[in-house]
């Protein structure tokens, strides 16, 4: 290789890594917490609190690794948000590195590598869902490294590879259930490079061995999940969010025509429309087109399945699915790379400047992005988005610093003691992530349909400061209690598409 070339590399390099790091890491905590973050980042600091504890989230169905994950940062940052956020980071990270590994050994050139790890950095897809914490992020970056391993085993039948493998999907089952589709991706890529001139016993048992290897390590990691209580609920809550083999058979069409016409305004919108042109450029390079088919199944059997049987479908649930599409646009961005004339090199930056620009937008201003109706709709509109969450919880803590030597003519040692519209997710978790270790706080769940002040909330020693806090579309009181109540600061969401707004309502019992 020249030195010229090594220069290239060396310069894409840095500039890739300082792209990702500034599109993870800068404004982090802009988006508010959103319901599943909320609930996350609590388990996780009722797991680090209490040790015996640390199998919670099967409680609802949910593998705990993001959580496991999650208690170091909360000992090092004191935003629990941030810490969670900086899970999915890191795992984003690890994706960016396993995407370049992934497109170095199946087209075996150090410029794609780079292109694929350099679109990685940069489209909302990634860029959005990595700065989110939430275990969407993490699950794909085993995915990435369970294709990059089972590349390895199938070209070396070395037991090492077939090690990591199963290391790698076991990874992405203590994460999510949809790492089940790594078992067929790493039977894809092992029938994909076998040669069939070369088949022989010998290399049959090396196969089966590795295989068996695999298998036994993952579902030995994935069997730890067992000794916590509420295993079951795995199975259970699964039910939860896609139809059975047997409903699917009875109307075929009905979930799949909606969710591939949504799966296809993810991709347009997520990954952008000229990052789907450069993977469609891809196919050009016909030195590489079995390798470029084998990307294109990878990523298309887990779409298509869960546009199959998905009862509930957020752009979210198909990340890990996209990432394997990377490498097609990296391959695309080569092949006009390596194309003589100016208006070919000038259409680079075109090509790039758009997923670059969106991301910037969504960075900077996400109330103008064009973004897909379940994120607008479910991150930043409705009572899923933790709009006011955070400051809430500061004058909460305000008020709680002020309680110990009491107020004039009232005792001391009184309590704040707050009631919120719902027992799970957003409120109160939401407030709960950020008065964790407040002794004189008491945060409390109620009825998420709010038609009167909680009796508990009423019946509190009146020498406590009692608030209420609620989603105002949720706020159902009467004249007479809204009497009982004052409005101390009223919390506004992104203004919905019919020029509705939701907003967070914090009151304080008179």
């Amino acid at each position: 290789m020249t030195k010229n070339k090594v220069l290239w590399l060396l310069g894409l390099a840095i500039i890739t890594l300082a792209l990702f790091l500034f599109f993870r890491f800068y404004r982090l905590g802009q988006v508010p917490v959103f319901v599943d973050e909320a609930i996350y980042i609590r388990w996780s600091q009722v797991m680090r609190a209490e040790p015996t504890l640390r199998f919670l989230p099967l409680s609802d169905g949910k593998q705990p690794l993001f959580m496991w994950s999650t208690i170091p940062f909360l000992k090092l940052v004191s935003d629990p948000l941030i810490a969670g956020r900086f899970v999915s980071v890191f795992a984003g990270f690890g994706s960016l590195v396993g995407i370049g590994t992934l497109a170095l050994l199946l087209f075996s050139d150090p410029f794609i590598a780079l292109f694929s790890s350099l679109i990685y950095a940069i489209i909302p897809f990634t860029m959005f869902f990595d700065r989110m914490a939430l275990a969407d992020s993490l699950l794909a970056m085993f995915g990435v490294w369970s294709l990059v391993f089972a590349v390895k085993f199938a070209k070396t039948l070395q037991n090492e590879h077939a090690m990591y493998l199963g290391f790698a999907i076991g990874g992405g089952l203590l994460t999510k259930s949809p790492a089940m589709i790594f078992y067929f991706w790493a039977l894809l890529v092992i029938l994909f490079f076998l040669d069939q001139k070369k088949i022989s016993i010998d290399l049959i048992k090396k196969l089966l061995w590795g295989l068996l290897l695999s298998l036994f390590i993952s579902q030995a990691m994935y069997a730890i999940l067992r000794l916590g209580v509420g295993f079951q609920m795995i199975g259970a809550r699964n039910q939860d969010y896609v139809f059975s083999i047997k409903e699917v058979l009875s109307h075929p069409m009905a979930p799949f025509i909606g969710n591939i016409e949504t799966t296809l305004n993810w991709l347009f919108l997520l990954l952008s429309p000229t990052v789907l042109l450069l993977g469609g450029l891809g196919y050009l390079n016909s030195k590489v087109r079995r390798q470029y088919i084998l990307l294109i199944i990878v990523a298309l059997a887990p779409l298509l399945y869960q546009a199959f049987v998905a009862k509930v479908y957020t752009s979210r649930y198909i990340l890990y699915a996209v990432l394997p599409l990377i490498p097609l646009a990296g391959l695309g961005l080569h092949w006009l790379f390596s194309r003589k004339g100016l208006l070919i090199k000038l259409s680079i930056t075109l090509f790039l400047s758009v997923p670059l620009l969106i991301s910037l937008v969504y960075l900077f201003n996400p109330t103008i992005a064009p973004m897909p109706f379940d994120m607008r709709n479910g991150y930043f509109e409705e009572w899923t988005a933790g709009y006011g969450q955070k400051e809430v919880a500061r004058y909460l803590l305000e008020q709680e610093r002020n309680l110990p030597n009491g107020q004039a003519g009232l005792p001391a040692g009184r309590q704040v003691v707050v009631f919120t519209e719902g027992f799970f997710g957003t409120l109160p978790d939401g407030l709960q992530i950020y008065t964790e270790g407040n002794t004189n706080i008491t945060i409390v769940g109620s009825t998420y349909y709010v038609s009167e002040i909680p009796s508990g909330l009423l019946n509190t020693s009146s020498d406590n400061l009692r608030f209420l806090v609620i989603n105002k579309s949720r706020n159902h009181l009467s004249a007479g209690d809204l009497s009982k109540l004052e409005l101390i600061k009223e919390y506004p969401k992104m203004v919905r598409s019919d020029g509705t707004r939701e907003s967070l309502q914090f009151f304080r019992l008179k």
